[in-house]
């Protein structure tokens, strides 16, 4: 089954809570991702997460293509080598799958 895995970020929750404050702090991400794992488990499923470091926004899910920047307000990018057009969270997720 496709679904067997679900893979997930590892995210310094730390920095972005520097970054945009206590609204990060309210969203409970981690006890999510605990009750998450817990249902997973109950279903069969697991729960994996890939490297926090691994740049799953920058990377062309196309072609590999590692931008060197890339500012969170850019939601669509072009990549420089093969051309195709990126929205940043989409593609972000097609690496993420492929990592895992």
């Amino acid at each position: 089954d496709r679904f067997d895995v679900l893979y997930f970020e590892t995210l310094n929750l730390k920095a972005m809570q520097r970054l945009w404050g206590r609204k990060v702090s309210d969203l409970g991400f981690r006890s999510f991702l605990q009750i998450l794992e817990w249902v997973a488990q109950k279903k069969g499923k697991v729960v994996a997460y890939i490297d926090r470091w691994f740049p799953s926004s920058k990377t062309c899910s196309g072609c590999g293509y590692v931008l060197d920047e890339l500012d969170l307000s850019v939601r669509r990018w072009r990549c420089p080598s093969c051309g195709s057009e990126n929205d940043r969270d989409e593609n972000a997720a097609i690496n993420i799958k492929q990592v895992g």
